[in-house]
């Protein structure tokens, strides 16, 4: 008798911690760096405030978004992955994944040349780089592209002079239809970037001056991780060592055998991840998958237990702001639509980019970003505005967490 009368003290316990959960208001989300590596077309469970089967996407608001380069990934075809985290979603970065020859893709694929269809096998690395770099002129929120499983075929699979092909066609020079590139013609998008994965035992490898002169990132992960995440700042030391000057994206995996717990090294990676962000020591966060979180694909049980909303409503939300704008022709007071706007960061001395939008036909423009962890801080922004006929505009904000704050009229001037 007394062990019922525990087990239904218990399950009332549980259900009033349930209950409890369900009735905490949801934070205020703002678009920040936190994003997902591949998104799925699927729903997330509710709690702490988050509603029970609303997008994933929307769920967490993801601010970054990689992409898989081929036909179609998790429920989203290509094209629709690249109109969602451009237009609908308005993400803040999107990253093309490209997949090397041990990934089941190729180095070059001359046949892989419609711009919003990649071929679903085999598609092409160096049509990928063409691709996102055509694409980036509609959509500037395209950051460049990431080489996944990189060292498993370099430098056998993929040569050095793969690489710097794949580099040029990143940066927008001239590809004929067999997927040569012509590395005399001028870079029309070169400011996107290149990022290679690596993974902590692949820390040992020597990186040689030709190679790191091509890179501009490298995507972390720690492919051990509930054995190893307690050394994640000491890897993240050693990538700056070895990749020096280059822009580093934190990885997380939130799916482990069931052998191994894996909340501690998921909650670990994320606030640590948080706290070099806001020092300028890494430049995002990429969850792998939010599949494994889907009501679709994981179980309840293992939702309550990741516990995310929670997490992420305690370290991450609250310090989010938004900066919300317009764009105007400082003679006729008319908006200016298509102008870009170039957001970067301020930290430590340098300017970290945010994200890059175009005005709408209202000339309006928002943002979402990291404000600040501290009572008083208040993170400062860089937006540099640009529109062909007008002179450039530059002007400093500084948002305010859990706030949208309004920027007020950018005017430009004519040429």
């Amino acid at each position: 008798m007394q062990k019922v009368l525990t087990i239904v003290f218990l399950t009332g316990c549980l259900f009033v911690q349930r209950a409890s959960i369900a009735q905490t208001p949801s934070p205020t989300k703002f678009k920040g760096f936190l994003g997902t590596y591949h998104p799925v077309n699927g729903t997330a469970y509710g709690g702490a405030g988050w509603k029970e089967g609303e997008l994933m996407q929307k769920a967490f608001d993801f601010g970054q978004n990689a992409i898989l380069v081929t036909g179609s990934r998790h429920g989203y075809t290509f094209e629709e992955n690249i109109t969602n985290s451009c237009s609908e979603w308005d993400v803040n970065k999107i990253y093309g994944i490209l997949l090397p020859p041990a990934e089941a893709g190729a180095v070059n694929q001359a046949k892989d040349l419609d711009l919003l269809k990649p071929f679903q096998r085999k598609p092409g690395m160096i049509q990928g780089a063409h691709r996102f770099s055509e694409l980036s002129k509609r959509c500037p929120q395209i950051a460049g592209v990431i080489i996944d499983d990189f060292f498993s075929d370099f430098p056998k699979e993929i040569t050095l002079e793969d690489l710097r092909a794949l580099k040029d066609a990143l940066m927008g020079k001239r590809m004929d239809k067999n997927g040569n590139v012509d590395s005399s013609s001028p870079a029309t998008t070169p400011g996107l970037k290149l990022y290679i994965v690596v993974y902590e035992h692949q820390l040992g490898i020597k990186v040689e001056p030709q190679v790191l002169a091509l890179l501009d990132g490298v995507s972390f992960w720690i492919w051990k991780q509930s054995e190893h995440y307690k050394q994640f700042d000491d890897y993240l030391e050693t990538v700056n060592r070895l990749y020096p000057n280059k822009e580093v994206i934190a990885g997380v995996y939130v799916l482990n055998s069931k052998e191994t717990p894996i909340v501690p090294s998921v909650h670990h990676i994320i606030e640590r991840t948080i706290d070099l962000y806001a020092k300028g020591k890494v430049n995002g966060l990429l969850i792998f998958s939010a599949i494994w979180l889907s009501r679709e694909e994981s179980k309840r049980e293992r939702w309550d237990e990741l516990a995310l909303p929670q997490l992420l409503g305690r370290v991450y939300y609250p310090f989010l702001g938004e900066g919300t704008g317009r764009v105007v022709d400082a003679k006729t007071k008319k908006p200016v639509s298509n102008a870009l706007v170039s957001v970067r960061r301020l930290v430590v001395g340098k300017l970290l980019p945010t994200t890059r939008k175009l005005t709408n036909e209202r000339g309006e423009y928002h943002f979402g970003g990291w404000a600040g962890n501290g009572k008083k801080e208040r993170v400062a922004y860089e937006i540099r505005i640009e529109r062909e006929s007008f002179k450039p505009s530059t002007m400093r904000v500084r948002l305010r967490a859990g706030e949208s704050i309004n920027l007020g009229d950018a005017r430009l001037k004519l040429q």
